[in-house]
């Protein structure tokens, strides 16, 4: 007995060593639990690094008079973007831009029309009501006179079926109709079945037939004019800048001008062969073959084009990452890095809250995962630091990058995106510890769990989801660069102080920052960022979206 008990008691040390030890499993904080179960090393070490001091250095410069209001194609932009390459070179980022710089160079394009109309004898038309085109597809050309017309029927030349036949189109305008011919009973005549082909799906294919057989001009018969000109109102609008290379690897002379006309308009062209063309459409429909309708005409097409030409960048920061099948999966940290500029030589908007604020933070966020790599911590997937110009312009940065992406789309899992973090708004004045989130719920829900998770365990933001709802009349979900990611599918989140009377003026000045606040919320940025790089699964995308993709385009 007295054996037993001194074994008992020589026991005792290991089983309370063995018990505090479970113990201090058994009380691991929800947060903990968390991050084991996914796999995702500590940040905040690395987030401590964000630091109210190292973002006032950046923002200074880039929001100083030498900057000159970082204006895109102008000279401050370019000293921008040269800063912040230089950031990049310092943490030992590979360059893995165009021509191996940590540049992507965009090109941008601005059309306008002086004059445009088309008359048919002596009537006149209206564009954007009885007709529409494309600038892009479209060159300049002041005044066109043409005298004869062919109506092909649907502008195809296949070796299945053909509108053209034997007709000769040289010097002449070509009238057809959009889409493919059909049968009695809903069959392509094409493809022989309820499926149609890809003359259907491509209108540019008619018009560069078109130009190959020697027309000079092609009138396309749009019965849905309406409808199709709302669904593409931006391709046929010429304000603003658009992506220069929205044509691919096509050039605007491999296309005759070309216009989307009504069906009365038309009839007006064809005149009194008007129901010659009709009846050889009918006669498809029935199988038998189809002959071109000649017609002598009237008509001034004028086209007076204006283009300008704006070269950009956006800046990428590449950071690998170190697992061998994730690292093929990216998470983009984005912000736009340009401004307005300068109205003259005395007057520079600074922007330095939109969005020199933005900027510091992700060159931040991009020190704080090179350290963490570094360290030999990760990130498991590669993140992706791109600032982005061309924003103020229409969120042309990111929308050139979604169109050229350097990285595939489908691999990309994520955009945190950082649009204005250092001010406070009128609607927070007695609450500085706050930011605006937009959009984490409407791709991805665990998106939005994770923020809220990196907020509630780090943080300690107020986050006010105001601007998220789907009926806010700022419309802000759609005016950051986030929204080109969106559009493809990519769960997106946006960071944002709100407006002040600072807006887009050249009062928004680097004295009015509060730069503890800005570094609170690019530290929410990194976590939030942190999680996804390093989680072993990807984010759950399960909230239908409708990107846009315009028809004719």
């Amino acid at each position: 007995m007295k054996l037993r008990f001194a074994i008992l008691l020589l026991l005792l040390p290991s089983f309370a060593i063995w018990a505090q030890r479970d113990s201090t499993v058994t009380r691991r904080s929800p947060h903990e639990k968390y991050m084991s179960a996914y796999g995702i090393p500590d940040p905040t070490p690395f987030a401590k690094g964000i630091t109210a001091a190292d973002l006032k250095a950046l923002l200074d410069v880039l929001a100083s008079a030498e900057m000159q209001g970082r204006e895109t194609g102008e000279p401050g932009q370019r000293k921008a973007a040269d800063f912040i390459a230089s950031q990049f070179s310092a943490l030992g980022l590979p360059e893995v831009g165009d021509r191996n710089s940590y540049f992507q160079q965009i090109s941008l394009q601005n059309n306008r029309w002086n004059d445009i109309g088309l008359k048919v004898g002596d009537q006149e038309f209206k564009n954007r009501s009885d007709f529409y085109v494309f600038p892009a597809y479209n060159q300049n050309a002041p005044k066109l006179e043409l005298k004869e017309v062919v109506f092909v029927g649907y502008g195809i030349d296949d070796p299945k079926y053909s509108d053209y036949g034997n007709v000769d189109v040289k010097g002449k305008a070509v009238v057809f109709y959009d889409g493919e011919p059909m049968d009695n009973n809903g069959k392509s005549l094409i493809t022989g079945s309820e499926f149609r082909s890809s003359w259907s799906l491509d209108w540019k294919s008619k018009v560069r037939l078109a130009r190959e057989k020697g027309a000079t001009m092609a009138f396309i018969v749009d019965p849905n004019i309406e409808a199709n000109q709302r669904e593409n109102r931006q391709l046929i609008s010429t304000r603003g800048w658009k992506p220069k290379a929205t044509l691919g690897n096509r050039q605007p002379e491999e296309f005759i001008n070309n216009m989307f006309i009504s069906p009365a308009v038309a009839a007006a062209i064809l005149g009194k062969k008007a129901d010659k063309a009709e009846d050889a459409i009918s006669a498809l429909r029935s199988g038998k073959t189809f002959k071109p309708v000649k017609v002598k005409a009237k008509l001034e097409v004028r086209m007076d084009k204006e283009t300008r030409y704006l070269e950009g960048s956006n800046v990428i920061g590449f950071i690998e990452g170190t697992d061998p099948r994730l690292k093929n999966e990216y998470v983009f940290v984005t912000a736009h890095y340009d401004h307005l500029g300068m109205s003259d030589s005395t007057v520079i908007y600074y922007g330095a809250d939109d969005n020199a604020s933005g900027t510091s933070g992700v060159i931040e966020i991009a020190r704080a995962f090179a350290e963490a790599k570094k360290q030999g911590i990760g990130p498991k997937r590669s993140v992706v630091c791109m600032l982005v110009s061309g924003e103020e312009k229409g969120l042309l940065g990111s929308r050139f990058y979604v169109d050229f992406p350097m990285f595939p789309l489908d691999r990309t899992i994520v955009d945190v995106n950082i649009d204005m973090i250092g001010r406070i708004d009128n609607a927070h004045i007695d609450n500085p510890n706050y930011i605006y989130v937009i959009g984490s719920d409407r791709i991805s829900p665990t998106l939005h769990e994770i923020n809220e998770t990196a907020n509630k365990q780090y943080t300690q933001l107020d986050l006010d989801y105001k601007y998220n709802a789907p009926d806010d009349p700022n419309h802000f979900y759609e005016r950051s660069d986030h929204y080109n990611f969106a559009e493809q599918g990519i769960p997106a989140i946006f960071y944002f102080n709100g407006t002040h009377e600072d807006y887009h003026k050249p009062t928004d000045t680097p004295d009015k920052i509060n730069f503890d606040a800005m570094a609170k919320r690019a530290q929410l940025a990194f976590y939030t960022a942190w999680d996804i790089a390093n989680r072993s699964t990807r984010l759950t995308v399960n909230v239908p979206t409708s990107g846009k993709k315009p028809r004719k385009n």
